[in-house]
């Protein structure tokens, strides 16, 4: 959970994010039923903590992959909010949301979709988050 809580925290902030979709529409798991849209959904979807050779730190290093997925009510809007989800140059490190975090930075963008019964369009970014969490 402390790689989506960095990513949130993140998005909740940068000010590109922020003027297409507000704070309270950038959310973990799933987009509730009847939000307003654009609205950004977030979730793990890979994990490797690395471990230490005694095994007994009190930290270990962990590296998440968390998908960042935007929802639309068009088009335009999908990859607007996409391109604004980029947060920036550069890799982003400190402390975050209280997370000790080594290094954020953009992965691979997922395909185009398209819910037309619900008039609703979709597409992901992820992030690698490398963090520190009690072991």
């Amino acid at each position: 959970m402390s790689a989506v809580k960095v990513i949130r925290a993140l998005l909740a902030v940068h000010a590109p994010v922020l003027a297409l979709v507000p704070a309270a529409r950038i959310v973990a798991g799933t987009v509730p039923q009847g939000m307003p849209l654009p609205a950004i959904c977030l979730a793990e979807i890979s994990r490797v903590e690395l471990p230490t050779v005694s095994r007994g730190q009190r930290t270990v290093q962990v590296t998440a992959r968390v998908q960042v997925t935007v929802h639309a009510s068009t088009y335009p809007d999908q990859k607007a909010v996409l391109q604004a989800a980029r947060l920036g140059a550069g890799a982003h490190t400190g402390t975050v949301a209280g997370v000790a975090v080594r290094s954020v930075m953009r992965d691979v963008v997922g395909p185009d979709m398209t819910d037309d019964e619900a008039g609703v369009y979709q597409q992901s970014r992820d992030f690698k988050v490398v963090f520190v969490e009690a072991n």
